[in-house]
């Protein structure tokens, strides 16, 4: 299965974001690593909604949630 890997502002907020993220989709899976968040993915839109939904919510920067999304 396919990673992703999101830098976040710090381990709190990646796993706030891992925790949000364990309930949007039931096939995918996050799992906070320190200050990133790890997301396995079988569809890309997946981290791309965590990559937009941390951003939006103050848990990552503008350029991290870019990075994800610009890499999937």
């Amino acid at each position: 299965m396919p990673e992703a890997r999101l830098q976040c502002l710090s381990p709190e907020s990646a796993r706030a974001v891992a925790d949000a993220a364990g309930g949007l989709e039931p096939n995918h899976h996050a799992r906070a690593d320190g200050s990133t968040v790890v997301l396995a993915y079988f569809d890309k839109r997946y981290p791309l909604n965590v990559a937009e939904r941390a951003f939006e919510h103050g848990h990552a920067a503008d350029s991290s949630a870019g990075a994800v999304i610009g890499g999937l």
